[in-house]
């Protein structure tokens, strides 16, 4: 796997992502099972605190209320020391104490009772030692000596819970005493650091396996690209009929493989239109400059009288003018397609625009005693568009009416609104189209077999020229037509 490639960019971000998430949840559920074992540890320590506080206060219930009594208690129920005075109620709450230390497990927790005052010790049960006594007093003095509180103390290899709570003895004054009870961390710590070690263990694996199966998904995903980048590769200009296909393939992927797929087809177009485009402009340039070529060579083999010489001349002009009007009807056919920004649209009425093309169509049909006829309404047709080429889209036509029509025959221009639509019709009553021609009169560089009486074939791309000016304007062009009958070209704009 390469490092810059996208799988395993997308494999490196699952996984980072996974890794931050398993983290995340770990840290969590670390977090509220510790809070939870040490909310009921403290609860432990506390239960046990409140038994060895009210164990005292009920020895001191039959002995009375003196310090020595109070002494006795204290010794008694946390180191079990001294000789109890033999009353059967003292014996009966001792059998209840024992019993209660085992069942509670109270024998197992260190225990120590100290001075609020002066913070010293006056009982500590037997397993605690001197520095165990000091961490259980290291920070009384910062600490409320009638509050409950709680803390950690670390004595060697103890590691302990301790809850303090006050214990009030009456014996002439009143006197606040420390009762501290210190419970073993140990089984809260194993339990949390076998915790973490689990999920050390664990998260790693889960990672590996994920970033295993990442890869695996992230290859599936990409074996459509893939496929498309084998396609784009044996793709020539010689054969550009390959497709990728659609199917079991994403949804998310559809559209790049149709984009891809329309792209081709678009390419294979152009490049159809390329090679038949060249064919074409070799073809019409072609006869001109064989002409020129022609008459330029027949006229230096000998020499000629000024007449013959003028005759090649004007020949040689004629020819150059006709290939001058290809190239410019060409480059005008390139900036149509591939520069539209430079037409400018703006607001007009079409009724002036209309009305300048007829009395140019009166002059153009003027040649062959042609009658043009104008009907349009009096109300404004307002168009925004670039009226420029508008202008030479209808001459374009006007032009292709009189050059097919009959001498002393009519042409009738016709502009109408149909809702928010004009339609501009011009027709004819000349040769007409055959119908096996009539598919491709917009086509450039086609010419009809028998063109107009009197006329030119012209370049082949008046038409197609008025055909990309309208759909730039958003519009169209139809033709009906019959042969010997005439042609109708209607134009349909947006007003």
């Amino acid at each position: 796997m390469k490092f810059n490639s996208i799988r395993f960019k997308i494999s490196v971000f699952y996984t980072a992502i996974l890794a931050l998430i398993l983290v995340f949840y770990t840290a969590i559920n670390y977090y509220n099972l510790r809070y939870a074992l040490y909310r009921d540890l403290d609860n432990d320590a506390l239960v046990k605190a409140q038994e060895v506080s009210n164990t005292i206060n009920s020895f001191l219930v039959p002995l009375g209320n003196d310090q020595r009594a109070f002494d006795f208690a204290a010794r008694r129920v946390i180191r079990l020391e001294g000789a109890h005075p033999g009353q059967a109620r003292i014996e009966q709450m001792e059998r209840q104490w024992l019993q209660k230390r085992e069942q509670d497990k109270i024998a197992d927790a260190y225990i120590n009772l100290a001075t609020a005052d002066r913070a010293e010790p006056v009982v500590v049960s037997a397993n605690m030692n001197e520095k165990m006594v000091k961490g259980f007093l290291s920070d009384f003095a910062s600490s409320s000596k009638k509050t409950l509180s709680y803390k950690d103390v670390v004595a060697g290899s103890t590691e302990l819970r301790v809850v303090t709570i006050p214990f009030y003895y009456t014996f002439k004054k009143k006197q606040t005493y420390l009762l501290q009870v210190g419970v073993s961390r140990r089984p809260v710590l194993n339990i949390l650091y076998g915790r973490l070690i689990f999920a050390a263990l664990t998260i790693p694996l889960i990672l590996l396996i994920a970033s295993f199966f990442g890869g695996v998904i992230t290859d599936r995903v990409l074996k459509p690209i893939m496929k498309l980048t084998g396609v784009a590769s044996n793709i020539t200009h010689k054969d550009l009929s390959i497709r990728v296909p659609e199917e079991r393939v994403e949804e998310e992927l559809k559209y790049l493989v149709n984009a891809f797929n329309e792209m081709i087809s678009r390419l294979d177009k152009s490049f159809r239109y390329i090679a038949e485009f060249s064919s074409n402009v070799a073809h019409e340039l072609k006869t001109p400059l064989t002409i020129i070529k022609g008459e330029s060579e027949v006229t230096l083999m000998q020499e000629r009288d000024p007449a013959e010489y003028r005759r090649v001349i004007k020949v040689t002009l004629e020819e150059t003018e006709g290939m001058l009007a290809i190239v410019e009807d060409l480059l005008l056919l390139s900036r149509l397609e591939y520069q539209p920004g430079a037409f400018h649209f703006e607001p007009f009425d079409f009724n002036g625009l209309i009305d300048d093309v007829f009395e140019q169509a009166k002059k153009i049909a003027a040649a062959k005693n042609i009658t043009v006829k104008l009907s349009r309404p009096e109300r404004p047709l307002v168009l925004r568009a670039d009226a420029t080429h508008l202008r030479r889209l209808f001459l374009n036509l006007v032009s292709n009416a009189v050059k097919f029509s009959r001498r002393a025959g009519d042409i009738a221009i016709k502009a109408q609104a149909e809702g928010k639509t004009l339609v501009v019709s011009v027709a004819d009553n000349g040769v007409g189209i055959k119908p096996g021609d009539i598919n491709k009169v917009f086509d450039r560089f086609f010419h009809v077999d028998h063109p107009g009486p009197g006329g030119s074939s012209g370049t082949g791309l008046g038409l197609s020229i008025a055909q990309s000016i309208a759909r730039i304007h958003r519009g169209d062009i139809t033709v009906a037509s019959q042969p010997d009958k005439g042609s109708t070209f209607t134009v349909t704009l947006p007003l």
